[in-house]
């Protein structure tokens, strides 16, 4: 997952191999979100050093839910979902919108204080908008916000994680604005202070 931002190479960074597992409040978690953040402050710890917040924003689909904790759940409802239509069908018209309109990206953009010293799109092989709300939510659980503040129009919370392979302490300050566009489109931008 090294490169998020900066796709360089596909060379180990020279710390070696991101984050493998994430401690927090004593508790292992090894999942995509588990890894993810760690590796986004890593990378920008490493080649933005002058950042002193990072956004990452997408328009998303529907509200955020406890259900975005378990994204193999909804991946094996869609799986038993798809054994009842015609497959061929589906993919053609997934490809059609596809072809339209492309997957979402997740912009993100780089705070210096108050300067921009970066704005661009997240690599969609990496993360996009659909897999972003999945993302989001473990923060805020590991954040102690209760489920029905999730969508809340401004909610902040911090929590603290440990990558014990490593050596590593992570001190997670965060913020999301959640706004409804319309139609159950939510524009999400989530901040943290690297």
């Amino acid at each position: 997952m090294a490169g998020l931002i900066t796709r360089g190479t596909e060379i180990l960074p020279p710390e070696g191999p991101g984050c493998q597992a994430l401690f927090v409040n004593g508790l292992p978690y090894r999942h995509t979100a588990a890894k993810f953040w760690p590796t986004l402050v890593d990378e920008i710890r490493r080649d933005f050093p002058s950042c002193t917040m990072a956004e990452l924003a997408a328009a998303c689909s529907g509200p955020l839910e406890r259900r975005h904790l378990y994204p193999e759940l909804e991946f094996q409802r869609d799986l038993e979902d798809l054994l009842n239509k015609n497959v061929e069908e589906e993919m053609r018209n997934t490809l059609a919108a596809l072809d339209i309109t492309g997957p979402p990206p997740v912009r993100i953009r780089l705070l210096a204080e108050e300067d921009e010293i970066l704005s661009d799109c997240l690599p969609l092989d990496c993360v996009d908008a659909e897999i972003f709300s999945y993302l989001v939510a473990w923060p805020l659980e590991w954040g102690a916000i209760p489920i029905v503040q999730w969508n809340n129009e401004f909610l902040s919370g911090e929590f603290m994680g440990e990558d014990r392979k490593r050596g590593r302490s992570y001190a997670f300050s965060f913020s999301l604005v959640n706004r409804h566009l319309s139609e159950g489109l939510f524009q999400r931008a989530f901040s943290l202070a690297p």
